[in-house]
């Protein structure tokens, strides 16, 4: 062995530095060469790869879920509120279901304040909508037509209901529909966006990002029962907001459900796919019944599409007040006894021969949060049925 302290030592030629290994290490790592390791040096290394492999194995138990995924609890589900059941609660037992406004077409914004007047003479729209109210108005735009082809809601109607949610104490009115069509075009082509805005009202273009899944009702619907929809991605932005709800619908033909009235409409809350539902249409439709329980339907017989529904596309196809033969304004407090009524009177078709209204009444016709009945002559023979003749 080499006395260092001696003078005699021989130099280290492996390296120029101080220390000889140490700088040999450093050489020969700078060159791509692996430096040698003692025995000593390859178990204190071995052990601290053990230490961290260990440590590591540790961490991973313990952040482990043995159950992944069904561990987790699912976001609740969304249901929609009942939106008249404010109303219910007082509404008095001797006040008319279903109120009718006669008049013509230069006056449809009296027809529209004397039929919602004719369900409350005292209070009118104050019946239904309280101060400081965010109310959803939900009119047909389903389509790129001009309201001379009656294939949506009449514009004057929708800005006559804005204004009277606007007067009877509202904070805010938000007119929204999901279209068959582009939305952005329906909503200009039947002015119902120029009526709603110039009434003070909030326009609601549909766009996915509006859509949530919401629970009609928990687990899988069953066919047997016409039923059609579990969850299902609705127009859930403007409702979520909305303290009551009003239904505008216009009265037309339909070529796969016979009608589309008060209970249809409610389709353009539908997000996805919902053309696949016109292979079960009464179910939907009886279906869109027992979702939505609004705070009030206005429904606009001004022009009723007669034929070729529910697109039109033809003056011929449209008569002024339907068979009643002077245009109309219908409010009503039931959605199904009102759909009856319009089928009927302006129409001209038999109630008893539409599958969707009785497949309603089976669905919600004993909610006790809803009033409720099988056919407008329920309301005739009880004398709840107000016309007024402008």
């Amino acid at each position: 062995m080499a006395n260092t302290e001696s003078g005699n030592a021989k130099p280290d030629i492996r390296s120029n530095e101080p220390g000889g290994s140490a700088g040999e290490s450093r050489s020969e790592a700078a060159r791509g060469v692996s430096p040698a390791y003692s025995r000593r040096d390859l178990l204190i290394r071995g052990g601290q790869t053990v230490a961290v492999a260990g440590l590591a194995a540790a961490g991973a138990y313990w952040v482990h879920d043995p159950q992944g995924d069904a561990g987790l609890q699912p976001p609740p589900a969304i249901t929609l509120k009942n939106y008249f059941a404010k109303i219910k609660a007082d509404y008095p037992a001797s006040a008319p279901r279903i109120a009718v406004a006669f008049g013509d077409m230069n006056r449809v914004e009296e027809m529209v304040r004397r039929a919602v007047l004719g369900l409350d003479a005292e209070r009118g729209m104050k019946r239904f909508i309280d101060k400081g109210d965010v109310v959803c108005v939900k009119p047909n735009v389903g389509f790129d037509r001009g309201p001379e082809l009656g294939a949506t809601t009449n514009p004057d109607v929708v800005r006559a209901v804005v204004k009277l949610c606007y007067e009877a104490g509202a904070r805010k009115v938000i007119v929204a529909d999901n279209p068959i069509e582009s939305p952005a075009a329906c909503f200009a082509k039947s002015r119902i966006r120029q009526a709603a805005e110039e009434a003070g009202a909030e326009v609601m273009i549909h766009s996915n990002a509006h859509d949530a899944p919401v629970q009609v009702r928990p687990g899988t619907p069953n066919p047997s029962r016409n039923e059609a929809l579990g969850t299902w991605p609705i127009f859930f932005k403007p409702l979520e907001r909305a303290d009551k709800v009003i239904g505008v619908p216009p009265i037309k033909d339909h070529n796969l459900c016979y009608a589309s009235m008060s209970m249809k409409n409610w389709y353009g809350l539908l997000g996805g796919r919902r053309n696949q539902f016109h292979q079960a249409i009464h179910d939907i439709i009886s279906d869109l019944g027992f979702m939505m329980s609004p705070t009030l339907v206005v429904v606009d017989g001004t022009r009723v599409m007669m034929s070729s529904g529910p697109t039109g596309g033809r003056l011929e196809d449209i008569k002024i007040g339907g068979i009643a033969e002077r245009p109309c304004v219908v409010a009503s407090v039931d959605q199904l006894a009102c759909d009856s009524w319009c089928l009927q009177n302006l129409l001209g078709r038999d109630p008893a021969s539409l599958a969707y209204l009785n497949m309603a009444y089976d669905k919600f016709g004993q909610d006790p949060g809803r009033i409720v009945a099988p056919s407008w002559q329920d309301y005739r023979d009880r004398g709840l049925i107000a016309e007024v003749r402008l």
